[in-house]
């Protein structure tokens, strides 16, 4: 039931989600390359900070969420699911990047 497949994909969101704790543990400074760049974000220390802690908490949420989905899938999905989890799994991912981002955005003040 749970082969090879689950497990390397339930690894990748073990990595995303320790990638993604240092930002909700509010332990990276501003920078180029890591974290939730929005505009006005690096301006202010403290507005990265915010920022990157609730991007954070909600990202590691969503990649929660996201790994029981791939749960359910491995057992219960029809095989056609099975074929395409990966590209699912891809998805997924994206999807909840993208609405964290939505959502940070919705929380900045104007």
């Amino acid at each position: 039931m749970f082969g090879r497949r689950f497990w390397t994909l339930t690894s990748l969101y073990g990595v995303l989600i320790a990638a993604t704790l240092p930002l909700a543990l509010g332990l990276v400074p501003p920078n180029n390359w890591y974290g939730f760049r929005l505009p006005g974000a690096r301006i202010d220390p403290q507005s990265w900070y915010e920022v990157n802690r609730l991007g954070g908490t909600y990202f590691i949420a969503a990649l929660v969420i996201c790994a029981g989905i791939n749960a359910l899938i491995f057992w219960k999905g029809v095989p056609a699911m099975l074929r395409i989890v990966a590209w699912i799994n891809a998805g997924l991912i994206a999807l909840s990047f993208w609405l964290v981002t939505l959502e940070l955005l919705q929380s900045l003040p104007h």
